[in-house]
């Protein structure tokens, strides 16, 4: 399939689809702001190229040099930051985003792969939601991830510019930092596994729909290798269903770690931001791809998570 760029390539969940690519002997260049902890495992078998999403010069750059068959589109300003700072989230979620299909035009990638989100459901409220359903995003997050879609679907009827976006769930797994209003959904595991305590900032009933990062990956990579036959360019990504609470997840991680030292006190911004989006999502529509989750247990994916956590933690460990 030739080479891979990565964009956002050093964060969570591009350094888990770098770690597999790399174990399948792809070429996989990075793009990120800064290197990270989690791509030391696998740092001498790619290549890294640093700067910022918002420098289309610097983009430009990376793409002319490295002429990859595929991009990978994850860099972004997460929810709550981009929130906070909603200039900053137009700036690298929204004005990046068509000079980077312009550029793939340019230099003749054959396939963009975009991350998008459930946060384009902020109308959902707990309910479950599909693909196909009119959606009004309430943050900025939300909105940004729409814009890529549609544009994405664009080049791809204007142009033939092969094109998948994947609304991901609230994706867990080592390694995944703050930043987003459903990080608690991941830090609650990835704490305890560190023994550390950890006070969780959404009430206990507080549910989201999750996917634990290995499922993540293989839906992503399977969605690529799938791009020619795709009927639909947006697909749902979602692995634990029905989506647990937040107490539901607190008590996995004690069923592993009984010692685990938990809490919980609600902060308005993020129970407000994760009170809109829905409760389950539709997942028929990658099914009929063919792809389903390993880790659609939470048992197992908890687990999972603490093995990793423990067994690698100069990668890791936060």
């Amino acid at each position: 399939m030739g080479g891979v760029l990565v964009t956002g390539g050093c964060g969570f969940l591009g350094s888990w689809i770098a770690r597999t690519l790399v174990s399948e002997d792809y070429e996989v260049v990075l793009f990120d702001v800064n290197e990270t902890p989690l791509i030391k495992d696998i740092r001498n078998k790619l290549d890294f190229q640093k700067g910022s999403i918002t420098d289309y010069v610097r983009v430009e750059e990376v793409i002319k040099k490295s002429r990859p068959n595929t991009i990978f589109h994850l860099a972004a300003l997460l929810s709550a930051a981009a929130e906070q700072n909603p200039k900053t989230g137009y700036e690298v979620n929204i004005a990046t985003t068509w000079p980077l299909f312009e550029l793939s035009l340019k230099y003749d990638v054959e396939n963009v792969l975009f991350a998008s989100s459930i946060a384009v459901y902020s109308s959902g409220r707990g309910k479950t939601v599909n693909e196909s359903m009119y959606t009004t995003p309430s943050t900025v997050y939300g909105v940004s991830k729409i814009f890529g879609e549609l544009v994405g679907f664009w080049f791809y009827k204007r142009y033939g510019l092969r094109f998948a976006a994947l609304r991901y769930a609230s994706i867990i797994g080592p390694g995944r930092r703050n930043g987003g209003a459903s990080a608690y959904s991941s830090l609650v595991i990835q704490k305890a596994a560190q023994q550390e305590p950890y006070v969780v900032p959404v009430p206990e009933d507080a549910v989201i729909p999750l996917v634990y990062v290995k499922d993540a990956v293989d839906a992503t990579l399977h969605v690529w290798r799938e791009i020619k036959r795709l009927n639909e360019r947006v697909l749902n990504v979602a692995g634990l269903q029905p989506s647990p609470t937040a107490l539901e997840l607190v008590n996995a991680v004690k069923k592993q770690l009984p010692e685990a030292d938990v809490s919980f006190s609600p902060a308005a911004n993020y129970t407000e931001i994760v009170r809109a989006w829905p409760g389950d999502v539709d997942t028929s529509r990658i099914a009929a791809l063919g792809w389903k989750p390993t880790y659609s247990n939470l048992d197992l994916a908890v687990q999972d998570f603490i093995r990793e956590v423990r067994e690698n933690r100069s990668v890791f460990w936060i």
